[in-house]
């Protein structure tokens, strides 16, 4: 049974998303990161400052941040005892994966392989990184660094690849858990444009 005084959120994806990137920028963290060398080798924790979560029912919020999935075969092999233990601990789940990809076959592999750890009140966030990436390899206009928001061309993409995940999701989960569409949050975490919304949807804020 999950302790009613502690909210546990765990963030776990494909290595390289940017799962400890988006924490620090969440929440002021300084957990190390590196663009081409995988950094969490094990669950690393922490306990949250009380006034990013003020308004919740909780004494404390315990954060996660889980190995990546994807490095190798042995590599996800060896981590997958640490994701039995951790996420039937788990309340709120943010999936960490990217918006500048068309390649979620990882995900759909280990969200299969991962499901049946998953408890029906489990909350599952997808959170949908690199959006100042999205379109940028096709040509389309880039995200606008002076007002800090994506392109327009970018925010027309935005609907289409939401609902892109979303088919692939809602496909492996299949009512296992609650999940909706509005769960799949973009952002950048380089750029923080959809972080606020991410941090209230992963605390169900919103």
């Amino acid at each position: 049974m999950l302790k009613s005084d502690t909210l546990t959120v765990l963030f776990f994806g494909k290595t390289g998303v940017g799962k400890s990137s988006t924490l620090n920028s969440l929440f002021g963290l300084n957990w190390a990161t590196d663009d081409a060398i995988a950094c969490t080798k094990a669950p690393q924790f922490t306990y949250l400052d009380r006034s990013h979560y003020l308004d919740l029912p909780y004494q404390q919020v315990r954060l996660v941040d889980m190995p990546g999935i994807g490095e190798s075969v042995t590599d996800d092999e060896k981590y997958m005892p640490f994701y039995e233990e951790w996420i039937p601990q788990t309340h709120s789940l943010v999936w960490v994966t990217q918006a500048d990809t068309r390649a979620y076959k990882r995900d759909e592999i280990f969200l299969t392989k991962l499901m049946p750890l998953f408890q029906p009140s489990l909350f599952l966030t997808v959170a949908l990184n690199k959006i100042d990436c999205l379109g940028v390899d096709e040509g389309e206009k880039a995200f606008n660094f002076e007002t800090g928001e994506p392109s327009e061309a970018q925010l027309r993409q935005i609907p289409e690849k939401v609902d892109d995940v979303y088919g692939i999701f809602k496909s492996v989960i299949n009512g296992k858990v609650i999940f909706e569409k509005s769960q799949i949050i973009p952002y950048t975490s380089i750029h923080q444009w959809g972080l606020q919304n991410l941090k209230n949807k992963v605390f169900q804020r919103n």
